[in-house]
Formats: C-alpha cells, structure tokens, sequence
C-alpha cells in the first residue's frame, strides 16, 4: 500500500515547502514589518512588546500561502478598550496600507502587503491560566511548538495543513468551522508523521480524547467529556479542547478522507482541480433536471465582520429549515452562500416547493366520546373543512384546507405571523424583512455572477465532496 502513497508525498513537499527565496522575502517582511509597529507603540508610548506568532514562527506556513501573525503584547493593568480606542488606531494610521478591523469577540487588524495577509493581534502578557483574552495562549503555544517540533515533523505538519486544506477542514474560523494551525501541529506531535495521523484518524471514533502533557496531580480529576466528539486537549492549557470549534461535518469529512486517500491516494486531495466554469444556460438546464425541488432564499444586508455574519447566517439556515420542517416540507439538505459582503442566501434542496391543497387531519378514536364530540364540532361546518369528517378503521379524520402552499408564501407568512415561529438572527432580521426573495430551481440563475455563487451553486448541485472519486 505505501508504494504508491510515498512519491505523492513528496510531489507535494516540493509544492509545500518554502522556497529559500521565499523564507528570505518573509523574513525581510516580518521584521520591517515587526519594527515598524513597534516604533509606532513607542512613539505613542502605549508600551507593548511585538513579536511574530503564528504558523510563520513557528515554521509550519505553506510556500505560497504565508500570512503573518504580528503580536503585540500589554500588561494585564491595560483595560481591553485601549486596544480599540487607542491601539488599533495608531497602528492603523501608521501603517501605510488599506486596513479592515476584523473581529467578533477579539479585536484584531487585518491588512495586506505584496499579496501577503497580515493580522496584527493585541494580547495580554499573562501567566500560564490566568488568561484574560482569547490570545493570550498565542504566545505560549508559537514557544511550545518551537521546542517540541522538529524540523522532519514540520514537513508533516505542513502535508497535514494542506490536505486538511484541500478537502475543506482547514480553518478554524466560524465560517469554515474546521481545525486550526495548532491543533494540525498538535496531531502531528501526538501521532509522530502524517500518514500516521491519517491512519490514526481513519479509526477515530466518538469521542476520541488525545493529551500530549500528561497531567499532574492536581488536574487528573478533569472531566474527560468536554461536549464534543474530538476532544485534544491543549498542551499549554490543560482545561482547553483545541479541538472544541471543529463542527462535525468537518471532523467526519477528515475521517472519511483519511480512510479514502489510503484505498484512493491521489494529488487531488491536496490541490482540487478547479470546478470547470458553467454559463448560465447550462446552469438553467441542471436545476430544471434535479429530481428535487432547490430554493434559494436570499436577501441583501449591511456588511459585518466576517465571523459575526456567518455565526448570523448558520443561524438562520437553522431556523429556515426547522420551519420548513415544521410546515410539513421535506428538506433534504441545505448550505449558506455569502459574498462576505452585502448579499447572502440560504441554498435548500426538498423533496418540492409546493405542498397539495389539502392536509389530512388524525382525529381522536371513536372510543373517546368527549373528543370525537368535540372533532365533529370542530370541523364539521368550518370554513376550512374540505371534506369530511369521516371514520378511518377507529378513528374520525378530516381533509382541511392548507393555508400555506409553497416556500415562498411560508417566508413571506412566516414574516407576518409570530405563530409560525420563525426566530431570526437580530442583526440580520430586519434586512431579511425587508428584501427576501424566494428563487425556485431555474429563477436561482438571477444570483449567478455574484462573487462565489456560481462554485457554490455547482458543489451543491454535485452533493459529493470533490476528493472522492471512483477507483481506477
């Protein structure tokens, strides 16, 4: 079996590695770049020590693909506003490039530089467990894996990275919801090599716990079950689940291509073939011959930092579809689309968008004198009594008539009536009221051309993940 894996192994080493040009360019940019907000703080005397984290310091970046993680660290005293109130902004005004503040819960600054993404991260300078903000871990893990990772385990880091990359488990933020920088380096510390980890991972079962630091005294009382089905535990911080933000889909699809890259190996699992572009005719073609119904329900909004607005679309799919559910519609599946913008939609494939005039309505056993009484007095003159009431083996039903038809006139009720139940996300529900409109199967083409759609659009309709392929 290995035969054929190893020489795919080292195609993509060559593909992974930095280039020494490349660490040069890198280096060079780090430290202008480490120096230059440095003497900002200084010259603002805000104090803070700025240091490079992240995959580059910690040499896992993928040739091609570096960002820098620039960090500024401050005294515990320093209260968290000053970051937002006087800190972002005189790194903001120094630093001659186009800046985004982007940030649900952390407030961070991200700018680009020679087509290099830079984010420059404000953190506490803080003991080991006395955290007070989200990054203050930054620090100790760049030190830990520097000591711990060897030079051979980066290369297997780095094919780690970039498998999880290529079938889409990569990332940790809420849009992706997939494993993060430190976990892919943890795996590999845990399971020594790449190909071990895959190996490893293919037998992963709910839950799989994994501790590299074996705990002292003091912490074997932990609780073992932290809530999710991968549990491995952070190295710097023994009442951490590094793997806690990792969304099941994500963590079963790296499962299921672990086990398949292993019967199947291929290039294709690290580098996916571009999805071949489709003209709009041949997109109106697809969606007239699904063998079920596709909605896309999409509406425009003000933009938002990309974390608040994904965790604020995943929402919305689920209130969707459970009213959906609710009203009698099959969904089969659904995806959120978003230009990261200002226009979004929630994609639904269902058994069909429009539901028969009628619903049939149980009634209560004949058995029950009170009840049935009480059926009959219900349904038998009522406006919305089709047919019926009639007896089915020992019970009485009654055919009723549906109020709500279609998808789009459940959204359009749904916004009208609270009984329905529909709970949208507070910062997008006022946007959503005012401007939802409901596409049915060949109407969707109108979104295409929109920044991401039409590659959306094509994996949706594709409902296979592009690593698996039949066996040659």
């Amino acid at each position: 079996m290995l035969t054929s894996i190893q020489p795919i192994l080292d195609q993509i080493a060559k593909r992974v590695v930095p280039s020494d040009d490349e660490r040069a360019r890198m280096s060079q940019l780090a430290q202008s770049l480490k120096d230059n907000v440095q003497s900002i703080l200084d010259n603002a005397r805000l104090g803070g020590t700025v240091s490079i984290q992240g995959s580059y310091a910690r040499d896992t970046w993928l040739s091609g693909e570096a960002d820098l993680d620039i960090f500024a660290t401050f005294p515990p005293t320093m209260e968290r506003q000053e970051w937002t109130e006087k800190v972002l902004p005189a790194i903001r005004k120094g630093i001659h490039a186009k800046t985004v503040d982007r940030y649900a819960e952390h407030p961070y600054l991200e700018f680009h530089i020679d087509g290099i993404r830079v984010n420059v991260v404000p953190c506490y300078s803080v003991e080991k467990g006395q955290w007070k903000s989200a990054t203050d871990r930054t620090p100790y893990h760049t030190e830990y894996m520097k000591e711990h990772l060897k030079p051979e385990m980066r290369l297997e880091a780095r094919l780690l990275k970039r498998f999880m990359k290529g079938i889409r488990s990569y990332g940790a933020e809420i849009r992706v919801g997939g494993f993060s920088g430190m976990l892919v380096e943890t795996l590999i510390l845990h399971y020594k090599s790449f190909l071990d980890t895959l190996v490893q991972a293919s037998k992963w079962k709910p839950v799989t716990f994994l501790e590299l630091e074996k705990p002292t005294c003091s912490q074997a009382s932990r609780p073992r079950d932290l809530g999710s089905p991968l549990v491995v535990i952070d190295p710097v911080d023994p009442n951490r689940n590094l793997a806690a933000a990792v969304r099941d889909d994500k963590l079963w699809g790296f499962v299921a291509a672990s086990r398949e890259f292993q019967n199947n190996p291929g290039t294709w699992y690290f580098f996916p073939s571009k999805p071949v572009p489709r003209t709009k005719a041949q997109f109106a073609k697809l969606l007239e011959h699904q063998n079920r119904d596709i909605v896309a329900i999409s509406f425009e909004h003000s933009r938002m930092v990309p974390d608040v607005l994904w965790g604020q679309l995943q929402k919305m799919e689920k209130a969707l579809t459970e009213l959906i559910i609710r009203q009698d519609f099959h969904p089969i599946r659904s995806t959120v689309w978003s230009d990261e913008g200002r226009s979004s939609a929630i994609l639904v494939e269902l058994d069909t968008t429009a539901l028969p005039k009628v619903q049939l309505r149980q009634g209560p056993p004949i058995s029950k004198m009170d009840d049935s009484q009480g059926f009959l007095d219900r349904h038998l003159n009522a406006k919305d009594t089709v047919r019926g009431p009639w007896m089915e083996d020992d019970r009485w039903v009654v055919d009723k008539k549906r109020r709500i038809l279609t998808i789009e006139q459940l959204v359009a009720m749904a916004l009208k009536d609270r009984k329905l139940g529909l709970a949208l996300p507070e910062q997008l529900s006022s946007s959503f009221r005012q401007n939802v409109k409901v596409l049915e199967n060949r109407q969707i083409v109108r979104l295409l051309g929109r920044e991401g759609f039409d590659q959306a659009l094509s994996e949706f309709l594709a409902a296979k993940p592009n690593w698996l392929k039949t066996h040659h």
